[in-house]
Protein backbone atom coordinates (compact mmCIF):
# COMPACT_ATOMS: atom_id res chain seq x y z
CA UNK A 1 0.00 0.00 0.00
CA UNK A 2 1.32 3.42 -0.93
CA UNK A 3 1.40 6.03 1.81
CA UNK A 4 -0.98 8.41 0.03
CA UNK A 5 -3.54 5.59 -0.18
CA UNK A 6 -3.13 4.84 3.50
CA UNK A 7 -3.66 8.46 4.50
CA UNK A 8 -7.11 8.28 2.99
CA UNK A 9 -8.06 5.78 5.68
CA UNK A 10 -6.27 7.30 8.65
CA UNK A 11 -7.17 10.36 10.68
CA UNK A 12 -3.72 11.88 10.54
CA UNK A 13 -4.30 15.04 12.54
CA UNK A 14 -1.91 14.87 15.46
CA UNK A 15 -3.18 14.92 19.00
CA UNK A 16 -2.05 18.37 19.97
CA UNK A 17 0.39 18.61 22.79
CA UNK A 18 -1.37 21.81 23.72
CA UNK A 19 -4.79 23.31 23.54
CA UNK A 20 -5.55 26.73 24.94
CA UNK A 21 -1.92 27.34 25.78
CA UNK A 22 -1.23 24.12 27.67
CA UNK A 23 2.41 24.18 26.60
CA UNK A 24 2.91 27.65 25.19
CA UNK A 25 6.29 28.91 26.35
CA UNK A 26 9.60 30.50 25.44
CA UNK A 27 12.63 28.23 25.51
CA UNK A 28 16.24 29.21 25.96
CA UNK A 29 18.51 27.99 23.19
CA UNK A 30 21.54 28.59 25.38
CA UNK A 31 20.46 26.50 28.35
CA UNK A 32 22.31 23.14 28.36
CA UNK A 33 19.09 21.25 29.04
CA UNK A 34 17.03 23.25 26.52
CA UNK A 35 14.54 24.66 29.04
CA UNK A 36 15.77 26.78 31.97
CA UNK A 37 13.91 26.08 35.22
CA UNK A 38 12.72 29.71 35.43
CA UNK A 39 10.98 29.37 32.06
CA UNK A 40 9.34 26.10 33.08
CA UNK A 41 7.93 27.68 36.22
CA UNK A 42 6.44 30.45 34.11
CA UNK A 43 4.69 28.10 31.70
CA UNK A 44 0.90 28.19 31.63
CA UNK A 45 -0.36 25.29 33.71
CA UNK A 46 -2.42 22.43 32.34
CA UNK A 47 -5.98 21.86 33.36
CA UNK A 48 -7.34 20.74 30.01
CA UNK A 49 -9.55 17.61 30.08
CA UNK A 50 -7.61 14.37 29.75
CA UNK A 51 -7.73 13.21 26.13
CA UNK A 52 -7.91 9.52 25.18
CA UNK A 53 -5.03 8.12 23.18
CA UNK A 54 -5.45 8.64 19.42
CA UNK A 55 -6.18 5.32 17.71
CA UNK A 56 -4.45 3.64 14.82
CA UNK A 57 -7.20 2.84 12.33
CA UNK A 58 -7.96 -0.81 11.60
CA UNK A 59 -8.06 -1.19 7.81
CA UNK A 60 -9.25 -4.79 7.92
CA UNK A 61 -12.89 -5.69 7.40
CA UNK A 62 -12.36 -9.22 8.76
CA UNK A 63 -13.30 -10.06 12.31
CA UNK A 64 -10.34 -11.02 14.47
CA UNK A 65 -7.78 -9.23 12.33
CA UNK A 66 -6.14 -5.84 12.85
CA UNK A 67 -4.37 -4.61 9.71
CA UNK A 68 -2.78 -1.20 9.37
CA UNK A 69 0.33 0.77 8.46
CA UNK A 70 2.70 2.60 10.79
CA UNK A 71 4.72 5.37 9.21
CA UNK A 72 7.37 6.99 11.40
CA UNK A 73 8.10 10.41 9.95
CA UNK A 74 8.86 14.01 10.97
CA UNK A 75 5.82 16.07 11.96
CA UNK A 76 5.27 19.55 13.34
CA UNK A 77 2.86 19.72 16.27
CA UNK A 78 1.48 23.14 17.32
CA UNK A 79 2.42 24.23 20.82
CA UNK A 80 1.06 27.76 20.54
CA UNK A 81 0.18 30.30 17.86
CA UNK A 82 3.87 31.02 17.39
CA UNK A 83 5.62 27.72 18.05
CA UNK A 84 5.60 24.15 16.74
CA UNK A 85 7.37 21.12 18.13
CA UNK A 86 9.31 19.21 15.48
CA UNK A 87 8.81 15.59 16.46
CA UNK A 88 9.00 12.14 14.87
CA UNK A 89 5.68 10.34 15.18
CA UNK A 90 3.86 7.23 14.02
CA UNK A 91 1.16 8.35 11.57
CA UNK A 92 1.42 11.90 12.89
CA UNK A 93 -0.04 10.88 16.26
CA UNK A 94 1.39 11.45 19.73
CA UNK A 95 1.33 8.13 21.65
CA UNK A 96 -1.09 6.27 19.34
CA UNK A 97 -3.05 3.21 20.47
CA UNK A 98 -3.55 -0.16 18.82
CA UNK A 99 -6.31 -2.18 20.50
CA UNK A 100 -6.91 -5.89 19.86
CA UNK A 101 -8.23 -8.95 21.69
CA UNK A 102 -6.73 -12.31 22.59
CA UNK A 103 -6.95 -14.54 19.52
CA UNK A 104 -6.72 -11.62 17.07
CA UNK A 105 -4.09 -11.41 14.36
CA UNK A 106 -2.03 -8.24 14.06
CA UNK A 107 -0.77 -7.33 10.60
CA UNK A 108 1.27 -4.11 10.60
CA UNK A 109 3.38 -2.77 7.76
CA UNK A 110 6.10 -0.33 8.79
CA UNK A 111 6.99 2.27 6.15
CA UNK A 112 10.12 4.12 7.21
CA UNK A 113 9.95 7.82 6.27
CA UNK A 114 12.81 8.81 8.57
CA UNK A 115 16.30 9.60 7.32
CA UNK A 116 17.74 6.76 9.38
CA UNK A 117 17.00 3.09 9.88
CA UNK A 118 14.43 2.02 12.42
CA UNK A 119 12.50 -1.00 13.70
CA UNK A 120 9.24 -1.74 15.54
CA UNK A 121 9.87 -3.52 18.84
CA UNK A 122 6.70 -4.95 20.39
CA UNK A 123 7.63 -4.56 24.05
CA UNK A 124 6.11 -7.27 26.23
CA UNK A 125 4.37 -9.14 23.40
CA UNK A 126 4.99 -12.89 22.82
CA UNK A 127 6.01 -12.62 19.16
CA UNK A 128 8.16 -14.90 17.01
CA UNK A 129 11.75 -13.66 16.95
CA UNK A 130 11.56 -12.49 13.33
CA UNK A 131 8.84 -10.00 14.36
CA UNK A 132 10.46 -8.70 17.55
CA UNK A 133 11.93 -5.60 15.88
CA UNK A 134 15.47 -6.29 17.07
CA UNK A 135 18.32 -4.08 15.79
CA UNK A 136 19.59 -6.70 13.33
CA UNK A 137 16.23 -6.49 11.52
CA UNK A 138 16.43 -2.74 10.88
CA UNK A 139 14.36 -1.11 8.12
CA UNK A 140 16.33 1.31 5.96
CA UNK A 141 14.98 4.78 5.04
CA UNK A 142 12.30 4.48 2.38
CA UNK A 143 11.90 0.73 2.91
CA UNK A 144 9.10 -1.25 4.57
CA UNK A 145 8.66 -4.39 6.67
CA UNK A 146 5.65 -6.46 7.70
CA UNK A 147 5.05 -7.56 11.29
CA UNK A 148 2.42 -10.26 11.56
CA UNK A 149 1.45 -12.51 14.44
CA UNK A 150 -1.50 -13.68 16.55
CA UNK A 151 -2.15 -13.07 20.24
CA UNK A 152 -2.45 -16.37 22.12
CA UNK A 153 -4.61 -16.97 25.16
CA UNK A 154 -2.99 -15.41 28.21
CA UNK A 155 -1.39 -12.51 26.33
CA UNK A 156 -3.91 -9.90 27.50
CA UNK A 157 -2.37 -6.82 29.05
CA UNK A 158 -1.05 -3.36 28.33
CA UNK A 159 2.03 -3.49 26.14
CA UNK A 160 3.69 -0.91 23.93
CA UNK A 161 5.83 -0.43 20.83
CA UNK A 162 8.88 1.69 20.15
CA UNK A 163 11.94 1.72 17.84
CA UNK A 164 14.97 -0.45 18.58
CA UNK A 165 17.66 0.21 15.93
CA UNK A 166 21.35 -0.23 16.71
CA UNK A 167 22.82 3.04 18.08
CA UNK A 168 19.73 5.00 17.04
CA UNK A 169 17.11 4.14 19.65
CA UNK A 170 17.90 7.00 22.05
CA UNK A 171 17.51 9.66 19.39
CA UNK A 172 14.26 8.25 18.04
CA UNK A 173 12.67 7.87 21.47
CA UNK A 174 13.73 11.43 22.35
CA UNK A 175 11.85 12.63 19.26
CA UNK A 176 8.58 11.04 20.42
CA UNK A 177 8.35 7.64 18.73
CA UNK A 178 6.25 5.35 20.95
CA UNK A 179 2.76 3.88 21.04
CA UNK A 180 0.51 1.72 23.21
CA UNK A 181 -0.74 -1.79 22.44
CA UNK A 182 -3.73 -2.93 24.48
CA UNK A 183 -4.67 -6.61 24.31
CA UNK A 184 -8.11 -7.25 25.79
CA UNK A 185 -8.86 -10.62 27.41
CA UNK A 186 -11.60 -12.91 26.14
CA UNK A 187 -13.36 -12.18 29.44
CA UNK A 188 -12.44 -9.38 31.83
CA UNK A 189 -12.38 -10.32 35.52
CA UNK A 190 -13.29 -6.78 36.59
CA UNK A 191 -16.98 -6.00 37.08
CA UNK A 192 -18.85 -3.40 35.09
CA UNK A 193 -18.80 0.14 36.38
CA UNK A 194 -15.02 0.57 36.54
CA UNK A 195 -13.97 3.66 34.55
CA UNK A 196 -10.81 2.91 32.55
CA UNK A 197 -8.12 5.35 31.42
CA UNK A 198 -4.89 4.56 29.55
CA UNK A 199 -2.02 6.87 30.53
CA UNK A 200 1.17 7.00 28.47
CA UNK A 201 3.75 9.05 30.37
CA UNK A 202 6.60 10.56 28.35
CA UNK A 203 8.88 13.57 28.50
CA UNK A 204 10.38 16.05 26.06
CA UNK A 205 13.20 18.55 25.90
CA UNK A 206 12.95 21.18 23.16
CA UNK A 207 15.01 24.05 21.85
CA UNK A 208 13.56 27.54 21.52
CA UNK A 209 12.68 26.88 17.86
CA UNK A 210 10.73 23.72 18.70
CA UNK A 211 13.43 21.23 17.68
CA UNK A 212 14.23 18.36 20.01
CA UNK A 213 17.35 19.30 21.93
CA UNK A 214 20.41 17.09 21.42
CA UNK A 215 21.66 14.72 24.08
CA UNK A 216 24.01 16.08 26.72
CA UNK A 217 26.82 14.13 28.38
CA UNK A 218 24.57 13.85 31.47
CA UNK A 219 21.84 12.33 29.30
CA UNK A 220 24.17 9.59 28.13
CA UNK A 221 25.46 8.85 31.62
CA UNK A 222 22.13 8.89 33.43
CA UNK A 223 19.39 8.42 30.88
CA UNK A 224 17.65 11.40 29.34
CA UNK A 225 14.98 13.23 31.34
CA UNK A 226 13.06 15.87 29.44
CA UNK A 227 11.75 18.80 31.46
CA UNK A 228 8.30 18.64 29.86
CA UNK A 229 6.50 15.73 31.49
CA UNK A 230 3.46 14.64 29.47
CA UNK A 231 0.45 12.38 29.94
CA UNK A 232 -1.08 11.28 26.63
CA UNK A 233 0.80 14.19 25.05
CA UNK A 234 -0.69 16.73 27.46
CA UNK A 235 0.83 18.74 30.28
CA UNK A 236 -0.97 18.21 33.60
CA UNK A 237 -4.41 17.27 32.22
CA UNK A 238 -7.54 17.11 34.37
CA UNK A 239 -9.94 14.23 34.97
CA UNK A 240 -13.42 15.04 36.31
CA UNK A 241 -15.22 12.14 38.01
CA UNK A 242 -18.16 11.53 40.30
CA UNK A 243 -17.30 11.17 44.00
CA UNK A 244 -16.65 7.57 44.96
CA UNK A 245 -15.86 6.50 41.38
CA UNK A 246 -13.70 3.44 40.90
CA UNK A 247 -11.00 4.23 38.35
CA UNK A 248 -8.78 1.83 36.47
CA UNK A 249 -5.58 3.66 35.59
CA UNK A 250 -3.39 1.71 33.15
CA UNK A 251 0.04 3.30 32.88
CA UNK A 252 3.07 3.02 30.61
CA UNK A 253 6.38 4.64 31.51
CA UNK A 254 7.54 5.53 27.99
CA UNK A 255 10.36 7.80 29.19
CA UNK A 256 13.94 7.05 28.21
CA UNK A 257 15.40 7.46 31.70
CA UNK A 258 12.89 9.04 34.08
CA UNK A 259 11.72 7.05 37.09
CA UNK A 260 8.14 7.65 38.25
CA UNK A 261 7.53 7.38 41.99
CA UNK A 262 3.76 7.65 41.88
CA UNK A 263 1.47 8.84 44.63
CA UNK A 264 -2.12 10.09 44.58
CA UNK A 265 -3.03 12.62 47.27
CA UNK A 266 -5.08 11.07 50.10
CA UNK A 267 -5.63 7.84 48.19
CA UNK A 268 -4.45 4.25 48.25
CA UNK A 269 -3.33 2.67 44.99
CA UNK A 270 -4.40 -0.92 44.35
CA UNK A 271 -2.18 -2.85 41.96
CA UNK A 272 -4.13 -5.39 39.90
CA UNK A 273 -1.73 -6.02 37.00
CA UNK A 274 1.87 -5.71 35.85
CA UNK A 275 3.77 -5.99 32.56
CA UNK A 276 2.43 -9.43 31.73
CA UNK A 277 -1.20 -8.90 32.70
CA UNK A 278 -3.34 -9.47 35.82
CA UNK A 279 -1.88 -10.58 39.13
CA UNK A 280 -3.79 -13.06 41.28
CA UNK A 281 -4.96 -10.78 44.08
CA UNK A 282 -5.13 -6.99 44.50
CA UNK A 283 -2.13 -5.47 46.26
CA UNK A 284 -2.70 -2.18 48.15
CA UNK A 285 0.14 0.33 47.84
CA UNK A 286 0.88 3.76 49.26
CA UNK A 287 3.07 4.48 46.25
CA UNK A 288 4.34 2.77 43.11
CA UNK A 289 7.76 2.99 41.48
CA UNK A 290 7.32 2.71 37.70
CA UNK A 291 10.64 2.54 35.86
CA UNK A 292 11.30 3.08 32.13
CA UNK A 293 9.55 0.37 30.10
CA UNK A 294 7.30 -0.86 32.92
CA UNK A 295 3.52 -0.92 32.93
CA UNK A 296 1.09 -0.98 35.82
CA UNK A 297 -2.64 -1.63 36.11
CA UNK A 298 -4.09 0.27 39.09
CA UNK A 299 -7.47 0.66 40.74
CA UNK A 300 -8.36 3.73 42.75
CA UNK A 301 -11.62 4.40 44.55
CA UNK A 302 -11.84 8.17 44.48
CA UNK A 303 -12.80 10.13 47.58
CA UNK A 304 -16.50 10.52 48.29
CA UNK A 305 -15.92 14.23 48.94
CA UNK A 306 -17.57 16.47 46.35
CA UNK A 307 -15.48 19.11 44.62
CA UNK A 308 -12.23 17.55 45.82
CA UNK A 309 -8.91 18.11 44.09
CA UNK A 310 -6.29 15.34 44.10
CA UNK A 311 -2.96 15.17 42.29
CA UNK A 312 -1.37 12.08 40.79
CA UNK A 313 2.29 13.04 40.82
CA UNK A 314 5.80 11.64 40.57
CA UNK A 315 7.86 12.27 43.69
CA UNK A 316 11.65 12.56 43.89
CA UNK A 317 13.54 9.30 43.66
CA UNK A 318 17.29 8.96 44.07
CA UNK A 319 18.57 6.63 41.35
CA UNK A 320 22.26 7.58 41.42
CA UNK A 321 22.94 10.65 39.27
CA UNK A 322 26.30 11.34 37.59
CA UNK A 323 27.40 14.84 36.55
CA UNK A 324 25.44 18.09 36.82
CA UNK A 325 22.19 17.49 38.66
CA UNK A 326 19.12 19.12 37.07
CA UNK A 327 16.87 20.94 39.57
CA UNK A 328 13.74 19.02 38.56
CA UNK A 329 15.08 15.83 40.17
CA UNK A 330 14.19 17.25 43.58
CA UNK A 331 10.72 18.49 42.61
CA UNK A 332 7.32 16.84 42.81
CA UNK A 333 6.18 16.48 39.19
CA UNK A 334 2.38 16.73 38.71
CA UNK A 335 0.95 14.28 36.17
CA UNK A 336 -2.85 14.20 36.39
CA UNK A 337 -5.32 16.29 38.41
CA UNK A 338 -8.41 14.36 39.54
CA UNK A 339 -11.40 16.51 40.42
CA UNK A 340 -14.58 15.19 42.04
CA UNK A 341 -17.83 16.72 40.86
CA UNK A 342 -20.69 18.01 42.97
CA UNK A 343 -22.80 14.96 42.23
CA UNK A 344 -24.11 11.74 43.72
CA UNK A 345 -21.58 9.42 45.35
CA UNK A 346 -20.87 6.24 43.41
CA UNK A 347 -21.17 2.99 45.35
CA UNK A 348 -18.05 0.88 45.94
CA UNK A 349 -17.40 -1.90 43.43
CA UNK A 350 -16.67 -5.37 44.80
CA UNK A 351 -13.65 -7.04 43.27
CA UNK A 352 -13.45 -10.77 42.61
CA UNK A 353 -11.34 -12.73 45.07
CA UNK A 354 -9.00 -13.76 42.25
CA UNK A 355 -8.12 -11.53 39.31
CA UNK A 356 -6.02 -13.99 37.32
CA UNK A 357 -3.79 -17.01 37.62
CA UNK A 358 0.02 -16.80 37.86
CA UNK A 359 1.30 -20.37 37.94
CA UNK A 360 4.76 -20.60 39.53
CA UNK A 361 7.47 -21.93 37.25
CA UNK A 362 9.10 -25.15 38.35
CA UNK A 363 12.66 -25.83 39.40
CA UNK A 364 15.19 -24.49 36.88
CA UNK A 365 17.10 -26.68 34.45
CA UNK A 366 19.58 -23.85 33.87
CA UNK A 367 21.07 -21.27 36.21
CA UNK A 368 22.85 -18.16 34.99
CA UNK A 369 24.49 -15.09 36.47
CA UNK A 370 24.09 -11.66 34.93
CA UNK A 371 26.13 -8.75 36.24
CA UNK A 372 25.43 -5.11 35.40
CA UNK A 373 28.31 -2.65 35.74
CA UNK A 374 29.38 0.76 34.54
CA UNK A 375 33.02 1.72 34.13
CA UNK A 376 34.46 5.23 33.78
CA UNK A 377 38.18 6.04 33.35
CA UNK A 378 39.60 6.79 36.78
CA UNK A 379 36.46 5.45 38.48
CA UNK A 380 36.90 1.70 38.20
CA UNK A 381 35.33 1.23 41.63
CA UNK A 382 31.86 1.61 40.11
CA UNK A 383 31.91 -2.05 39.18
CA UNK A 384 33.86 -3.62 42.02
CA UNK A 385 34.28 -3.88 45.72
CA UNK A 386 30.69 -4.51 46.81
CA UNK A 387 28.88 -7.67 47.81
CA UNK A 388 30.12 -11.11 46.78
CA UNK A 389 33.46 -10.57 45.00
CA UNK A 390 32.90 -13.69 42.92
CA UNK A 391 29.34 -13.00 41.81
CA UNK A 392 28.86 -12.66 38.10
CA UNK A 393 32.26 -14.12 37.18
CA UNK A 394 31.36 -17.79 36.87
CA UNK A 395 30.62 -19.57 33.63
CA UNK A 396 27.99 -17.41 31.91
CA UNK A 397 26.94 -20.42 29.82
CA UNK A 398 26.14 -22.69 32.73
CA UNK A 399 24.09 -25.50 31.24
CA UNK A 400 24.57 -24.73 27.54
CA UNK A 401 26.66 -23.29 24.81
CA UNK A 402 30.18 -22.38 23.78
CA UNK A 403 32.19 -21.65 26.92
CA UNK A 404 34.22 -19.07 25.02
CA UNK A 405 31.35 -17.07 23.54
CA UNK A 406 30.98 -13.55 24.91
CA UNK A 407 34.56 -13.23 26.21
CA UNK A 408 37.63 -11.39 25.03
CA UNK A 409 37.99 -7.67 24.31
CA UNK A 410 35.22 -5.97 26.27
CA UNK A 411 34.86 -3.38 23.51
CA UNK A 412 34.96 -5.72 20.53
CA UNK A 413 32.15 -5.17 18.08
CA UNK A 414 30.48 -2.46 20.14
CA UNK A 415 32.60 0.27 18.64
CA UNK A 416 33.85 2.30 21.56
CA UNK A 417 34.41 5.03 19.04
CA UNK A 418 30.72 5.76 19.50
CA UNK A 419 31.76 7.48 22.70
CA UNK A 420 33.78 9.89 20.60
CA UNK A 421 31.10 11.11 18.26
CA UNK A 422 31.01 8.37 15.60
CA UNK A 423 27.74 6.56 14.97
CA UNK A 424 26.27 3.56 13.28
CA UNK A 425 24.78 3.47 9.77
CA UNK A 426 21.47 4.85 8.65
CA UNK A 427 21.57 8.30 10.23
CA UNK A 428 20.40 11.40 8.37
CA UNK A 429 22.49 14.37 7.32
CA UNK A 430 21.44 16.29 10.42
CA UNK A 431 22.78 13.62 12.74
CA UNK A 432 26.07 15.31 13.60
CA UNK A 433 24.27 18.53 14.48
CA UNK A 434 21.58 16.78 16.53
CA UNK A 435 24.13 14.73 18.44
CA UNK A 436 26.45 17.68 19.08
CA UNK A 437 27.48 16.54 22.56
CA UNK A 438 30.08 13.78 22.49
CA UNK A 439 29.15 10.63 24.28
CA UNK A 440 31.06 10.42 27.55
CA UNK A 441 33.87 8.01 28.30
CA UNK A 442 31.70 5.48 30.09
CA UNK A 443 30.93 1.85 29.38
CA UNK A 444 27.73 0.18 30.57
CA UNK A 445 28.38 -3.55 30.57
CA UNK A 446 26.76 -6.95 31.06
CA UNK A 447 29.13 -9.60 32.42
CA UNK A 448 32.02 -7.27 31.64
CA UNK A 449 31.12 -6.84 27.98
CA UNK A 450 29.55 -4.13 25.86
CA UNK A 451 26.90 -5.17 23.34
CA UNK A 452 28.00 -6.37 19.93
CA UNK A 453 25.55 -7.22 17.15
CA UNK A 454 27.31 -10.46 16.23
CA UNK A 455 27.93 -11.88 19.71
CA UNK A 456 25.92 -14.41 21.71
CA UNK A 457 26.42 -14.33 25.47
CA UNK A 458 24.20 -17.28 26.46
CA UNK A 459 22.66 -20.26 24.69
CA UNK A 460 19.43 -21.88 25.84
CA UNK A 461 16.68 -24.26 24.79
CA UNK A 462 13.00 -23.74 24.09
CA UNK A 463 10.77 -24.81 26.97
CA UNK A 464 13.44 -25.05 29.68
CA UNK A 465 12.98 -23.20 32.96
CA UNK A 466 15.91 -20.85 33.52
CA UNK A 467 16.84 -19.05 36.72
CA UNK A 468 18.89 -15.88 36.34
CA UNK A 469 20.59 -14.22 39.28
CA UNK A 470 20.90 -10.61 38.15
CA UNK A 471 23.37 -8.50 40.15
CA UNK A 472 23.46 -4.72 39.82
CA UNK A 473 27.13 -4.19 40.70
CA UNK A 474 26.95 -0.43 40.26
CA UNK A 475 26.10 2.75 42.13
CA UNK A 476 22.93 3.57 40.15
CA UNK A 477 19.55 1.94 39.46
CA UNK A 478 19.01 -0.08 36.28
CA UNK A 479 15.65 -1.37 34.96
CA UNK A 480 16.33 -4.82 33.49
CA UNK A 481 14.28 -5.93 30.44
CA UNK A 482 14.14 -9.30 28.67
CA UNK A 483 12.77 -9.78 25.14
CA UNK A 484 10.81 -12.81 24.01
CA UNK A 485 9.33 -13.89 27.33
CA UNK A 486 8.05 -12.83 30.73
CA UNK A 487 9.69 -13.77 34.01
CA UNK A 488 8.77 -14.17 37.66
CA UNK A 489 10.76 -12.46 40.40
CA UNK A 490 11.42 -15.30 42.84
CA UNK A 491 13.64 -13.63 45.44
CA UNK A 492 15.47 -10.38 46.18
CA UNK A 493 18.61 -9.53 48.09
CA UNK A 494 19.58 -5.98 48.95
CA UNK A 495 23.19 -4.83 49.13
CA UNK A 496 23.87 -5.89 52.72
CA UNK A 497 20.86 -8.11 53.32
CA UNK A 498 19.80 -11.73 53.05
CA UNK A 499 17.71 -13.35 50.33
CA UNK A 500 13.98 -12.66 50.73
CA UNK A 501 11.36 -14.68 48.90
CA UNK A 502 8.91 -12.72 46.79
CA UNK A 503 5.61 -12.36 48.71
CA UNK A 504 3.53 -12.84 45.56
CA UNK A 505 4.14 -13.64 41.91
CA UNK A 506 3.58 -11.58 38.78
CA UNK A 507 4.56 -11.83 35.14
CA UNK A 508 7.14 -9.15 34.36
CA UNK A 509 9.37 -8.24 31.44
CA UNK A 510 11.02 -5.21 33.08
CA UNK A 511 12.15 -4.94 36.71
CA UNK A 512 14.27 -2.45 38.61
CA UNK A 513 17.51 -3.24 40.41
CA UNK A 514 18.73 -0.77 43.01
CA UNK A 515 22.50 -0.38 43.49
CA UNK A 516 24.15 -3.66 44.54
CA UNK A 517 20.79 -5.43 44.63
CA UNK A 518 20.33 -8.99 43.35
CA UNK A 519 17.21 -10.60 41.94
CA UNK A 520 16.41 -14.20 41.09
CA UNK A 521 14.28 -14.36 37.96
CA UNK A 522 12.70 -17.48 36.47
CA UNK A 523 11.62 -17.62 32.84
CA UNK A 524 10.90 -19.93 29.92
CA UNK A 525 11.55 -19.03 26.30
CA UNK A 526 8.73 -20.49 24.17
CA UNK A 527 10.09 -19.31 20.80
CA UNK A 528 13.51 -20.02 19.27
CA UNK A 529 15.77 -17.22 18.12
CA UNK A 530 18.15 -14.55 19.32
CA UNK A 531 16.62 -12.56 22.20
CA UNK A 532 17.98 -9.39 23.75
CA UNK A 533 18.19 -8.51 27.43
CA UNK A 534 19.29 -5.07 28.55
CA UNK A 535 18.92 -2.06 30.78
CA UNK A 536 15.82 -0.13 29.70
CA UNK A 537 17.39 3.23 30.37
CA UNK A 538 17.70 3.78 26.63
CA UNK A 539 21.06 5.54 26.75
CA UNK A 540 22.62 2.79 28.90
CA UNK A 541 21.37 0.18 26.46
CA UNK A 542 22.89 2.13 23.59
CA UNK A 543 26.23 2.55 25.40
CA UNK A 544 26.58 -1.21 25.79
CA UNK A 545 24.39 -2.60 28.61
CA UNK A 546 22.72 -5.17 26.37
CA UNK A 547 23.39 -8.80 25.42
CA UNK A 548 21.87 -11.69 23.48
CA UNK A 549 20.70 -15.19 24.38
CA UNK A 550 20.31 -17.68 21.51
CA UNK A 551 17.44 -20.10 22.10
CA UNK A 552 17.13 -23.23 19.96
Amino acid sequence: MKRREFLGYSALGALLLSTAGTMGYALSRQHPHGVPPASLAALPKGGQPLQPLPRIVNLSESAGRFRSVLTPAPHSVPLSDELEARLWLYNGKVAPLIEVREGDELDITLINELEQETTLHWHGVPVPQAHDGAPWDAVAPGESRQYRYAFPSGSAGLHWFHPHPHEGTARQVAHGLAGALLVRPAEDALPAGVEEHLLVISDLRLRANGEVAPHTAEDWMNGREGELLLVNGQREPRLDVAPGSTLRLRLINACAGRYLRLRLDDHELILIGTDGGPIERPQPLEELLLTPGERADLLVRVSERAEGHFQLASHPYERGWMGDRPPHLDDVAPLLAIHTLDSAVQAPIALPERLGRVEPLGEPAVQRRVELTEVMPGHDDHGAGHGDPHAGHGDPHAGHGDPHAGHGDPHAGHGSGSHHGTHGPGHGADHAMDQAAERPEVDFLINGRAFAMDEILFEGKVGEVEEWEVFNNSHMDHPFHVHGTHFQVIATRDAEGEWQQAPWLAWKDTVNLAPYQRLKLRMVFREPGDWLFHCHIIEHEELGMMATIRVS
